[in-house]
């Protein structure tokens, strides 16, 4: 079976958010290296077919990763077995094996769902096509550094094998073309436009609108001509890009290392300590804060509230820099990313009176598109007419 795939990939240090042929995927964005596959009893591989993500088992051969058999995201997490993350602060995104692994395992799982989904059986193989918009942070983002990962995907053929119980299906991947942009700066896209192309409208904007009392008739052509001030918090760092209409206006290009991964893994030993844990990953304290029926969630919050305002100060801190940098001739400030979220108690009052401060609007996003954004935007560029001509023109003889 042939396929091609448009993938808007958001490689996070915490969270894996792609948007493959339409369909959003969220994992963990860790895996593991193992020996042998969990199970050795057969069992129906179809079974596996619809919550595949959850138990992801890939055997990959890439010319732009290590070999080997890998656990991916939450099945990886679960499995006890040592694991691979993202170092916040320290690794390179285009340098690691991880964002190479996951995005592959993650884009193979999708093949092999839709192959059901369409054939109504498991095939022995399929080819995919890849067309992908993915990102750096800005402050790794160079000519150098995009052409170095954008190259990883493209350079060669993808082998991976996704283990169905003990049945196997050879998935080949191929990327003609990738486009590795700034990350934040997609989200312009997410904002404007909508999934079919039209203005975005809809409860994104809910809280905006109720704020600044504009009336109730609104979409995302608010913005196709605003001077935006973003704030994209994850967890190894936040980026302070600002864009202008659909223009990146690449002299303010400026990130800090502050996140909530940061807070968390200042908060980690001590609730570790209050759970009576030797060790738990970053990864296990995050999804205890995201649950609030977690029977520790009270004490992961607790752990966290001090570790969250230090990285608060130091965003409003980097915020201000910015602004001072721009002459404060910016319309609105945008705030998203998973960090966002858990920082929205501490931060939204600081900024809200900043903006009133300096005669500017704040857009909060809500927590449930707060991640995705990324994502959108990703999915909207790889779609789109600026996507499209700069694949045509990579591909015209020099």
């Amino acid at each position: 079976m042939n396929f091609h795939f448009f993938v808007g990939n958001d490689n996070g240090n915490s969270e894996h958010d792609l948007i493959i042929d339409g369909k959003l995927i969220q994992q963990p964005n860790v895996n593991c290296t193992v020996d042998e596959l969990p199970w050795s009893e057969e069992q129906s591989p179809e079974s596996f077919v619809k919550n595949l993500q959850d138990q992801l088992v890939v055997t990959i051969d890439s010319p732009a990763a290590r070999p080997g058999m890998y656990y991916v995201g939450k099945f990886a997490l679960e499995s006890g077995e040592i694991l691979d993350n993202l170092q916040i602060g320290i690794d390179l995104k285009s340098d690691v094996d991880l964002p190479i692994i996951n995005s592959l395992a993650q884009i193979a799982a999708m093949a092999v769902q839709k192959a059901y989904e369409d054939g109504k059986k498991i095939p022995a193989q399929i080819d995919v096509e890849v067309d992908m918009a993915t990102a750096l942070p800005v402050t790794q983002h160079t000519d150098e550094t995009s052409g170095k990962f954008e190259k990883r995907f493209t350079a060669g053929t993808h082998h991976v094998t996704v283990h169905l119980g003990i049945q196997r299906v050879a998935v080949k991947i191929v990327f003609p073309f990738a486009k590795v942009v700034p990350e934040a700066t997609p989200v312009i896209f997410a904002l404007q436009k909508d999934a079919e192309g039209g203005w975005r409208e809809g409860e994104i904007f809910d809280d905006f609108l109720q704020s600044y009392e504009i009336e109730k008739k609104f979409n995302g052509s608010y913005f196709k001509d605003k001077r935006i001030l973003h704030i994209d918090i994850g967890d190894g760092s936040t980026e302070y890009p600002i864009t202008e209409g659909n223009k990146f206006l690449r002299q303010f290009v400026h990130g800090s290392h502050h996140g909530a991964g940061y807070a968390i893994e200042e908060a980690l030993q001590e609730f570790n300590r209050l759970i009576h844990l030797p060790d738990s990953p970053r990864q296990f304290f995050s999804d205890v804060i995201k649950n609030p029926k977690h029977k520790y969630h009270a004490r992961a919050l607790k752990t966290l509230k001090r570790p969250l305002e230090s990285q608060v100060r130091q965003i409003v801190q980097q915020v201000k820099k910015q602004l001072t940098k721009a002459r404060n001739e910016i319309d609105i400030i945008c705030v998203y990313g998973g960090g966002s979220i858990l920082m929205r108690s501490v931060l939204y009052p600081q900024l809200k009176e900043l903006c009133a401060e300096r005669e500017m609007q704040l857009l909060y996003i809500p927590a449930n598109y707060a991640v995705l954004l990324n994502a959108m935007g990703l999915d909207a560029f790889v779609r789109g007419k600026i996507y499209e001509a700069l694949k045509n023109k990579s591909i015209q003889p020099a």
